[in-house]
């Protein structure tokens, strides 16, 4: 199978990380369980135009810091030997700077990034899926949930705490080692 991957909130913990130089940006001491909403901009006392511009100042720093999500990794890399495709499809600007610190982080973390399987600045990440067929696609936000969805991929929610209430009748794991099982399922689906 082909499956694609997001990486913010997919497999890595942006989202910990943000909030983390935001901290330090800001001065501030605003706790990860603080903030519910996939944005920023509340917790910090941002309008939505100040916080697209801090995120873009502060992107590289945050895409450089974060740990992957556990296990996200080691199930990755056993699918790739079990014969699957891995495609990390993210709406990442596709900046030389931002590009660069994507691929080392992945290489850092022992994710199987191949050179080829990266594609960035994936707004439409449904249109990219159906480009590539692929067969599954895994995601945590709202609005590629939305255009998941509407563009008929399987997609299955990576769970954070802001998008418990989306999509509930998709698939949801909260351990990457449940993806196993999920794969079979798929795969035994396929073949019918």
């Amino acid at each position: 199978m082909k499956i694609g991957i997001d990486i913010d909130g997919t497999i890595k913990d942006t989202h910990r990380a943000a909030v983390e130089v935001y901290n330090k940006e800001f001065g501030k001491q605003v706790h990860i369980d603080d903030v519910p909403d996939f944005y920023l901009d509340k917790p910090f006392g941002l309008t939505p135009q100040e916080g697209r511009k801090t995120w873009r100042r502060l992107e590289e720093k945050i895409y450089t810091l974060g740990l992957p999500l556990p296990h996200a990794s080691e199930v990755l890399n056993q699918l790739v030997k079990d014969g699957h495709e891995v495609y990390f499809i993210t709406a990442r600007p596709g900046m030389e700077k931002i590009r660069r610190v994507t691929k080392m982080w992945l290489k850092k973390h022992g994710f199987p990034y191949n050179g080829r399987n990266l594609h960035m600045n994936s707004v439409n990440k449904a249109k990219v899926a159906k480009k590539l067929g692929i067969d599954l696609f895994f995601e945590d936000a709202k609005e590629h949930l939305d255009k998941l969805v509407s563009g008929k991929v399987p997609t299955i929610i990576v769970d954070a705490c802001y998008n418990r209430d989306l999509h509930p009748k998709l698939l949801r794991i909260t351990d990457w080692r449940d993806v196993y099982e999920i794969v079979e399922k798929v795969e035994e689906l396929n073949r019918s």
